[in-house]
């Protein structure tokens, strides 16, 4: 959400009529400055969440994969093979930031074993992982094991605007992972929400997530248009000089950082 993802020809394939991406790994820098190692491109349980354009009907990396003709709401592991290991190895090694991204433009859960094996391989690079994720799927207690070994973050991304069940499900992630001795980060996409009766109870919401600590906020970043903007349900600002997922954000409080991952306090709370 909110990330600037750029693609290639390189990164898809047409399969039977529809463009899917190609199911090799590869390490690339963003607009953001995000390094991303995803290890699974699309969100097949996100999109079939919420038909209407993903999480939120408003994600940005699903709006990307249209744009390109790309089918988000299929899932495709990236592997790595004997040809690409060293490549995305030194990418990953010579990039200047202390840690990389998996989860920019997909969720890492719809297949947690290549994740892991992906996160074992490059931990020779010394960077650390950051994974966001939405625990669509959750993680077995055997690859909370692994990623405890390899001293990873795990960003659980949280909203308002998800449901309660939602919310009591990845709450609960979020304790489990930090229980287990996982660094455990509580990611918020938050929003300026209106004085309507629904955006006075979601604000209400909202502020318990915030309480959760460590967190992140993440501004939720979307069109005026948005039939929720229209109805006085969500406030956006226009931001010229955000760097990512277009210019309107809803902005609930000011001092929320909106450049470019170099100068970002937060470093999605990996280790400075």
């Amino acid at each position: 959400m909110g990330e600037v993802i750029q693609l290639s020809m390189l990164e898809t394939i047409v399969q039977e009529g529809a463009r899917h991406y190609l199911p090799i790994l590869t390490a690339s820098e963003n607009q953001k400055g995000v390094l991303d190692v995803d290890t699974v491109k699309g969100c097949t349980l996100g999109m079939r969440s919420e038909p209407n354009g993903g999480c939120y009907n408003d994600c940005y990396a699903a709006k990307t994969a249209k744009r390109y003709g790309i089918d988000f709401s299929v899932s495709v592991s990236r592997k790595l093979y004997p040809w690409n290991r060293r490549t995305v190895f030194h990418a990953i090694k010579d990039f200047p930031a202390s840690w990389y991204r998996i989860g920019t433009a997909g969720d890492p859960c719809h297949d947690w074993d290549n994740t892991l094996e992906v996160m074992e391989a490059m931990h020779g690079t010394g960077k650390q992982a950051v994974i966001i994720t939405k625990h669509w799927i959750p993680l077995s207690g055997g690859h909370i094991a692994r990623l405890r070994k390899l001293d990873a973050v795990v960003n659980t991304s949280t909203s308002a605007l998800d449901t309660d069940a939602q919310t009591k499900y990845r709450l609960a992630q979020i304790s489990r992972l930090k229980w287990f001795g996982v660094e455990s980060v509580n990611r918020v996409v938050t929003c300026d929400f209106g004085t309507t009766e629904w955006g006075i109870e979601r604000r209400r919401k909202q502020d318990y997530l915030l309480s959760i600590l460590p967190m992140i906020d993440n501004p939720l970043r979307t069109s005026k248009s948005d039939m929720r903007v229209l109805s006085g349900d969500i406030n956006v600002t226009r931001i010229d000089d955000a760097v990512g997922g277009g210019k309107f954000v809803s902005l609930h409080d000011s001092s929320v950082y909106l450049g470019t991952c170099k100068g970002c306090p937060d470093q999605c709370g990996a280790k400075k």
